[in-house]
């Protein structure tokens, strides 16, 4: 049984899979909530899926790129549950996320290819593209950023077509128990998110 937790993005979600199902799943959409939510939300989860902690076997979390301070407080949370009870985390890249959560909402053609992208800021996305598979999405790009019109102009063609479907917890869950033997982390002591590009943190000087 997993527990996955999804933080790079606005939304704060957490959920229970076990054999390909969903037993549980809670989320919140709001801006810098993460913090205040997260834990209550695996509380939640874990009371509503009717399970004991200890039935976890491993903690997925949505790994980057996103929001540096959503990705530091999901892998903290996974870090923290993953050393109490003894068990692997699963690190799910973010974009790869997005393209489960398009493959379950749309159940894509196998010849479908797909942009996923993130708001990198700064007129900026994390982006990578994907094809189809029954096991899932194929990466065939490597993750990367750039500028979103640069990304949109490559990704646009006469048959394209924009959604924009909303990474969730079950997606990430979903996607590390299929993918538990390439995304599990060797050393989650040392682990730290994927952000694509160096992280900046800007202090404003005293009395700014």
């Amino acid at each position: 049984m997993i527990l996955s937790i999804e933080t790079a993005t606005e939304t704060c979600g957490t959920a229970l899979v076990s054999a390909g199902m969903v037993l549980a799943h809670r989320s919140v959409h709001e801006k810098n909530i993460h913090s205040e939510r997260l834990l209550t939300l695996m509380d939640e989860v874990i009371t509503s899926g009717g399970v004991r902690k200890d039935a976890i076997t491993a903690v997925a979390v949505s790994f980057g790129p996103g929001s540096f301070t959503g990705l530091r407080i999901g892998l903290s949370a996974a870090k923290g549950l993953a050393m109490a009870l003894d068990i692997p985390i699963i690190a799910v890249p973010t974009l790869d996320g997005i393209a489960e959560a398009f493959r379950l909402s749309r159940h894509p053609a196998a010849d479908s290819r797909f942009c996923a992208m993130i708001d990198a800021k700064r007129e900026e996305s994390y982006y990578a593209f994907y094809s189809f598979t029954a096991d899932g999405p194929v990466r065939d790009s490597e993750f990367a950023i750039t500028l979103r019109q640069s990304v949109l102009q490559e990704a646009t063609h006469r048959n394209a077509v924009t959604v924009q479907p909303e990474l969730s917890a079950a997606a990430v869950g979903l996607l590390a128990e299929r993918r538990r033997a390439e995304y599990t982390l060797p050393d989650h002591t040392t682990a730290e998110p994927l952000y694509l590009r160096d992280f900046v943190a800007t202090l404003r000087k005293k009395g700014a």
